[in-house]
């Protein structure tokens, strides 16, 4: 039986932050026999297995496990299991308000054949929270106030099944690193016909609960910085090199010139720095940050074979991330 909407959420070892989303989504104010969860456990090692047998949702609920894979091919194994006209992806740390459904699917209904996105206020804890401020003042302000950004981030995007499936889901390539598959993925919905609408009222609360250390940050930069030159060699276009902020690469050169990299840059300079404060390491730390996204960029240049002088097509059109 058809349903209106799955909604696909992927986790790897987050099992409390994973059962808060999931009571989200299961208690929308949505009719529960017209949608339906899919979560893919992707080579979770934790007690992820012991909250989920807790849980007794009304809505239909598929649990599927997999070797740990990488997100975009999960995403694409919950997308064979759903059942739903429209695929909503939401990630684990995001926690969805009751009309959540209600109105993905409602944009759907009013934009047939269209990409839906929604604006995903990022909020602090120390911990998974107890009560969430769906309903407050600040919250409905910052989504209001949420315009652009890339059509298609899986922290809260929707689309036709269908159109999923016809340009072959998220793309495997993206297995290594971090980031752009759901970018790649929006830019393949756009060239294939899909249209845009930005439903400000299907927002989500994402929780940063996990604060890394400055080395793992830089790394996810460095790695995003690779996928991101991935991103490009499968869509050469002018307006992706904006995207992928290619212009880092010219920045990170002047500030080679400028002995920056050498003195500066280094994490054995950048960690005590960080640990002082001041409005210097904040500075540092976003010349740091730069320069990790222009290394990666680099390194992907030579792994997926882009000559950083060959042109590019004027088509296409980048949306930002």
């Amino acid at each position: 039986m058809s349903l209106d909407a799955s909604v696909v959420v992927v986790c790897y070892n987050r099992a409390r932050i994973l059962e808060k989303c999931l009571e989200c989504l299961f208690l929308q104010d949505y009719p529960p026999d017209k949608y339906e969860v899919v979560y893919v456990d992707d080579g979770s090692d934790d007690d992820t297995a012991e909250v989920l047998d807790g849980l007794r949702p009304e809505c239909g609920f598929t649990r599927i496990s997999q070797p740990r894979s990488g997100q975009g091919i999960a995403r694409n194994r919950g997308v064979e299991a759903a059942r739903g006209e429209a695929v909503i992806f939401v990630d684990s740390d995001a926690f969805a308000p009751p009309w959540f459904v209600r109105e993905h699917v409602a944009s759907h209904r009013a934009s047939p054949g269209s990409i839906v996105d929604g604006p995903a206020i990022n909020m602090e804890s120390d911990g998974v929270p107890t009560s969430l401020p769906f309903r407050a003042p600040q919250v409905r302000a910052l989504a209001a106030l949420d315009f652009g950004g890339a059509s298609f981030i899986t922290v809260n995007a929707s689309c036709p099944r269908e159109r999923f499936v016809s340009v072959g889901g998220f793309d495997p390539d993206f297995h290594r690193g971090w980031g752009w598959e759901d970018v790649e993925l929006g830019a393949r919905l756009r060239e294939s016909g899909l249209g845009r609408v930005k439903n400000r009222s299907a927002y989500v609360l994402h929780y940063r609960t996990h604060q890394s250390g400055f080395a793992q940050q830089a790394e996810k930069r460095r790695q995003g910085g690779e996928n991101a030159m991935l991103y490009y060699s499968k869509h050469p276009h002018e307006g992706i090199k904006r995207e992928i902020r290619w212009r880092y690469l010219r920045h990170d050169h002047l500030m080679q010139r400028l002995g920056l990299v050498d003195r500066y840059l280094r994490l054995e300079y950048m960690e005590p720095v960080l640990e002082r404060g001041g409005p210097w390491a904040s500075v540092l730390k976003k010349l740091y940050m730069v320069h990790a996204h222009a290394e990666g960029l680099r390194s992907g240049m030579a792994m997926y074979g882009v000559d950083p002088d060959a042109p590019s097509s004027s088509a296409g059109s980048g949306a930002g991330r």
